[in-house]
């Protein structure tokens, strides 16, 4: 087998906590690594050397995440974020500073008050909220909650702390699952102040579909809307790319992307809560340090 030489590593993927969670989704991501959710004497120290590794190779984005809710584990979202800032202040600095959250606590102003201006000290510079549905009721169904905080209250309350707001918009059968949802579903977003999302299809770890994952048809039907009705700004080298759609930015990718030792490039190192690297989000094969 004819191996490349790493020529770059695009970002870092941090999970953080224990894999607490306030929602109940029917087809969780995570769930499979919460046995291990954990922090492991390993963690910090193998988490900077990840953002170190991925700065040295032209990293520009750290994502903060977790195999539950981070959000419901705040003291060690604070605690990765320290590592961060420790990276940062010795030149391993990242533009992109990103907490991946399902939004329900950021509804609430005591906690955004609590935490936030201490997360933007340590170089937290957005949130992503995911976003199974613009409509707030069929949010709260889907993650099996009474109700869902409105989306214009989450964008003031982070907002309001200087952090900037993303979409996760995430592509589902049954929900935003071809064209015509997806546009409606992106101009309902525009129009409650988030001009920044991402949005990629519901799968397996492994990249693989399952029973959430849109049709093959409703995926080429909203990328043929994207290409004909936005304006590429570029791609991925992994897949997908960056649209301006009316001045505002949308993003289309795969969820995950496994590792392949004949390409020269890395989409992110993953930093479980065992202290684990990987290359991706499948480890077999994929080991970076342990």
């Amino acid at each position: 087998m004819i191996m490349a030489c790493i020529e770059k590593i695009y970002s870092v993927s941090a999970l953080v906590g224990k894999g607490k969670c306030n929602a109940k989704c029917s087809f969780c991501a995570g769930e499979y690594l919460r046995p291990e959710a954990k922090e492991d004497e390993l963690y910090h120290k193998n988490l900077e050397a990840a953002i170190k590794l991925s700065a040295r190779y032209g990293g520009w984005s750290l994502s903060l995440t977790s195999s539950g809710e981070a959000t419901c584990d705040p003291d060690a979202l604070t605690r990765a974020l320290k590592t961060y800032d420790k990276c940062a202040k010795e030149g391993a600095y990242f533009p992109n500073v990103n907490l991946f959250t399902n939004g329900i606590l950021l509804g609430n102003e005591d906690y955004c008050n609590t935490y936030l201006d201490k997360w933007r000290s340590l170089g937290l510079n957005n949130v992503a909220i995911s976003i199974h549905d613009v409509d707030e009721d069929k949010q709260a169904e889907v993650y099996g909650v009474k109700s869902y905080p409105p989306l214009e209250k989450i964008v003031e309350n982070v907002e309001s702390h200087g952090l900037g707001v993303r979409a996760t918009l995430l592509l589902r059968r049954g929900g935003v699952d071809d064209y015509k949802k997806y546009k409606e579903a992106v101009e309902t977003l525009i129009e409650k102040g988030i001009k920044n999302i991402t949005s990629w299809p519901i799968g397996n770890p492994d990249n693989t579909r399952n029973k959430f994952t849109p049709s093959r048809r409703g995926l080429v039907g909203i990328r043929a809307w994207l290409k004909l009705n936005a304006k590429i700004c570029h791609g991925h080298v992994w897949g997908g790319g960056v649209y301006d759609y009316k001045g505002s930015i949308v993003r289309y990718t795969n969820y995950v992307t496994k590792h392949n030792p004949r390409k020269d490039f890395v989409r992110q190192l993953v930093v479980f809560q065992d202290g684990t690297v990987a290359y991706s989000w499948i480890r077999d094969g994929a080991l970076c340090m342990r």
